[in-house]
């Protein structure tokens, strides 16, 4: 009876053991971030937010391993860009962030990505409306150029000579950014003069100094892109520090300095950070759950003497 018995506990825990479910299979999900200009500093914020992203819900879910890299031409490159996000998608990956900074040649890709299983989901520089990506999360750019063209006039009034940067005329983004600007300085007695620069800053600077050398009685120069940070050195090579004011965007390493030693006045930050962070938890919630990302404006805030001290120690850290 008890050999009886003992066979028929061997014959349950075995068909027990056959009949658990199988250990859960750990889902890896990789994303792929591309960006215009992919080797200048300014993204070392957004693909560090996109990887905080990633280990807060590796740690959250076991049930998902995530990992982000980042790619993309290193100067601005439309036709690169476009063939490097051809090339993630067939690759196999799970999802791409990336900036979209033309209003057409990125359409087709996106579809094609989509179409292959890809979600997409635009960040920093969009390509409006008309492009399929799933969602947009940025700075809503003409908004913050307004931000940028009242805290201009907060320095200097309502009238005098000023020079704006854009680095690259065909940039959605840019385009939108000095659209904001214009609209207010529209409004006022100020003369100003469009100046294309270059992403890179040695050409930047010599298009700035050139202007300010033409115009002596300019009382500013500002830029809607990160060739803010040639104004400084254009500013203490001319010996006109607190004469013309200085002013832009995002928060770049030489940027920060020159607030800090007073050569120029304030930026507008658009918060990077976020725009790494909320698209790796979109893509995770469409993959865990089927919900569709949204968009989000990450908002335009003005850095300057008042603050640069925080930012400098969370710019340390690569949150700024």
């Amino acid at each position: 009876m008890k050999r009886l018995l003992s066979l028929f506990l061997v014959a349950l825990l075995t068909v027990g053991l056959f009949a658990l479910p199988a250990a859960a299979q750990v889902k890896e999900l990789e994303f792929v971030i591309i960006t215009h200009s992919a080797t200048i500093d300014f993204w070392i914020p957004l693909v560090k937010g996109a990887q905080d992203a990633a280990a807060m819900i590796n740690a959250f879910d076991p049930s998902v391993k995530i990992s982000v890299t980042h790619t993309g031409p290193s100067m601005f490159d439309v036709a690169e860009q476009v063939n490097i996000m051809e090339n993630v998608v067939q690759s196999g990956v799970d999802g791409i962030i990336s900036t979209l900074p033309d209003p057409t040649a990125f359409d087709e890709p996106v579809r094609r990505a989509l179409e292959a299983g890809v979600p997409v989901i635009g960040t920093n520089a969009d390509a409006g409306p008309d492009n399929p990506r799933l969602a947009y999360v940025g700075q809503s750019d003409y908004s913050a150029g307004r931000v940028l063209a009242q805290t201009l006039i907060d320095h200097i009034g309502t009238s005098g000579k000023v020079a704006i940067g854009v680095e690259d005329l065909g940039h959605t983004s840019l385009a939108e950014r000095l659209r904001g600007v214009t609209s207010v300085l529209d409004e006022t007695d100020i003369d100003y003069t469009v100046l294309q620069t270059s992403p890179d800053l040695t050409i930047g600077a010599s298009t700035f100094e050139t202007y300010l050398i033409a115009n002596p009685d300019a009382k500013a120069i500002i830029s809607v892109d990160a060739n803010t940070q040639s104004h400084g050195v254009v500013i203490r090579n001319l010996g006109l520090e607190g004469k013309v004011i200085s002013g832009g965007w995002d928060l770049v390493p030489t940027t920060i300095e020159n607030i800090k030693d007073g050569y120029t006045k304030f930026v507008i930050d658009q918060q990077p950070y976020v725009q790494g962070f909320y698209p790796v938890l979109a893509l995770y919630l469409y993959h865990q759950y089927g919900i569709a990302p949204s968009d989000m404006d990450s908002g335009a805030g003005i850095v300057g003497p008042h603050n640069i001290d925080q930012v400098i120690e969370l710019a340390e850290q690569g949150y700024r």
